[in-house]
């Protein structure tokens, strides 16, 4: 069975969209599964897969985006983005808020991380096991999509972490920004 969990921050509207694997099903990768590096191979992927999303026109609910520039990769940006996905995963939580269990929201942990910014949002999911079906989630709902979509954005940092007996398994931050 599979459980998974998407949220994306938008203008101060939140969008959630659940789905169902639990951690210890065949798609789970096992407790010797050793999360990726800041900057690793998923944080790739997924750099990949939303920038080949962005090449492409789309509708995001009732919202049509034209196809618009590629992200640049940000360390800051994956730096606040890590240390959220980790903090997920080792305290066993996924806030619908995208508040961190100290209190803080994605702007805060993306100006703490040193980002300079004029614009910034958040995705967040769990429960996904791959770069594809994490991306593929957020594009199926509006407010992720619109997060993908959106041309304001330049950069992005890309958080992923693994904990065997979490709730979720697996948990992924995209933090989009502008300067």
């Amino acid at each position: 069975m599979r459980s998974c969990k998407l949220l994306a921050l938008v203008g101060g509207l939140l969008a959630l969209t659940a789905c169902g694997s639990a951690p210890g099903s065949s798609l789970d990768p096992g407790p010797d599964s050793t999360p990726s590096s800041p900057g690793g191979p998923f944080a790739q992927r997924v750099l990949d897969l939303t920038n080949q999303a962005r090449a492409q026109a789309r509708s995001c609910g009732g919202t049509r985006f034209a196809a618009t520039t590629p992200l640049t990769y940000n360390a800051q940006l994956e730096r606040a983005a890590q240390g959220y996905a980790a903090d997920m995963a080792a305290k066993n939580y996924f806030h619908h808020d995208h508040t961190s269990a100290d209190g803080r929201t994605f702007d805060q942990r993306i100006t703490a991380a040193g980002y300079t910014w004029q614009t910034v949002g958040e995705n967040i999911a769990a429960g996904q096991p791959s770069a594809e079906e994490v991306v593929a989630g957020w594009l199926a709902s509006e407010g992720h999509c619109r997060n993908v979509m959106n041309p304001n954005f330049r950069e992005l940092g890309v958080g992923y972490a693994y904990k065997a007996g979490s709730t979720y398994g697996h948990y992924w931050v995209q933090d989009f920004g502008a300067r």
